[in-house]
């Protein structure tokens, strides 16, 4: 079983990178949706982040409101850091287990990726992976991307203000797959990489 941690800023591509992969028979898991499993109503984590964030990240049933706790967590590099405290380590405490039950199957995947939005800021994942892979873009490319999805240019540039850098995820990456061009022209590289790395293993 080869693991991937899949990683890169607002905008840069992951979400066609792990569609990519998924079409290829990879599993894909994604710590956003884990933090979202976990941060349900009521649950210890959430009352945690309410604690630190205040009540009005909340829906009126009790649910969090990711567009508003966003808001609140990337409004500053501290409020970020808070945020990233708090769920990071509670992730990590699924994907491990996940990772380890995975390989104990009696036909493991072939490949799983581990799609991390915050890699340098939660590193440990990095420990999990056979490879890094780092999706970058043009900073202006990525702010268009985001905000033809619906958000924002100033929340697309103070998301992208609390983020690592481009050179900071280089440092953790073993592959950078640039993402500057079209839809096609990624998807090309993908498949290069898939061919040349992933099939082929360690």
């Amino acid at each position: 079983m080869y693991v991937v941690v899949l990683t890169g800023g607002i905008g840069a591509g992951k979400s066609e990178a792990t569609a990519f992969f998924r079409e290829k028979g990879a599993v894909v898991l994604e710590l956003d949706r884990i933090a979202t499993h976990l941060l349900e109503p009521e649950s210890v984590l959430l009352a945690r982040v309410v604690a630190e964030f205040g009540p009005d990240v909340l829906n009126a049933d009790g649910s969090v409101n990711r567009e508003r706790l966003a808001s609140a967590a990337f409004c500053s590099p501290e409020n970020a850091e808070k945020l990233n405290a708090i769920i990071h380590p509670a992730v990590a405490s699924e994907v491990g287990p996940a990772i380890t039950d995975l390989r104990l199957l009696p036909n493991p995947p072939e490949v799983v990726v581990i799609d991390v939005p915050l890699l340098v800021e939660a590193p440990v994942f990095a420990e999990l992976a056979d490879e890094v892979v780092a999706i970058e873009a043009p900073v202006e490319t990525r702010v268009s991307r985001a905000m033809a999805r619906g958000m924002s240019e100033a929340d697309v540039r103070a998301r992208i203000a609390c983020q690592a850098t481009d050179a900071e995820r280089r440092e953790l990456a073993d592959v950078v797959i640039e993402n500057a061009g079209t839809l096609e022209e990624f998807r090309d590289a993908l498949e290069r990489y898939w061919s040349e790395a992933v099939r082929s293993g360690p």
